[in-house]
């Protein structure tokens, strides 16, 4: 079962479903080609914030689960906490929030960072893709993740797109997006953002002991 932030994650991934429509519709003529580019960049901008999003929010329901497990809710939970480890949760709490607060940029490192700094949980040896073309290990799927940061951040700040990024240039070694990049680009956050997904619940179970964190 998914998370919420997973859930929340796949809906804001549909206004991008909604610009690769959009694009389809596009007939030819004139300033057919700035149209399209636009949907790209787009496309690629909101695709990484809802991966940012998610993140942030699946950090902050791991700890409403292991609050709830734990009985350190108030009224929940099998046996009573002591005020003091309520206390010191309650501080624990509000640094992870803050630390979340402050998280930018979801590449490779800051990704790692923040889950294993709030609950020791490292999600790379679960990121790899074995299916058709993509022989992806780990180290594959971080740099692919980096990637796409890369090109969010020329999008973003109106920069040219980056052009040591190999699988970004045509034929003529120009970096450009397209249609098929944009899929390809959204294809890639859904997968690494399930297989965070699994590989934290899997984490909160076996590590922390919470039987059903969502």
């Amino acid at each position: 079962m998914p998370s919420n932030a997973h859930a929340q994650f796949i809906t804001q991934l549909e206004f991008v479903s909604q610009l690769i429509a959009i694009h389809g519709k596009l007939q030819t003529g004139k300033g057919r080609r700035y149209e399209q580019d636009a949907i790209h960049r787009a496309g690629v901008v909101m695709t990484v914030a809802a991966w940012e999003s998610y993140i942030e929010e699946v950090v902050m329901e791991a700890l409403d689960a292991l609050e709830r497990n734990a009985g350190i809710a108030v009224g929940t939970g099998a046996t009573v906490v002591p005020a003091w480890a309520r206390h010191a949760y309650s501080l624990r709490r509000a640094e992870i929030a803050e630390n979340v607060k402050k998280f930018n940029t979801p590449n490779d490192v800051k990704v790692r960072d923040l889950l294993l700094g709030a609950l020791e949980f490292n999600p790379w040896p679960d990121w790899h893709w074995h299916s058709g073309p993509r022989q992806w290990n780990e180290r594959d799927m971080r740099d692919r993740l980096n990637d796409w940061l890369q090109v969010r951040h020329s999008v973003a700040h109106g920069s040219a797109l980056p052009a040591n990024i190999s699988w970004l240039q045509d034929s003529q070694n120009r970096p450009r997006l397209t249609l098929q990049l944009l899929k390809e680009c959204k294809k890639f956050f859904e997968y690494v953002a399930t297989q965070t997904d699994v590989g934290f619940r899997r984490w909160l179970v076996n590590h922390h002991g919470v039987p059903t964190p969502w």
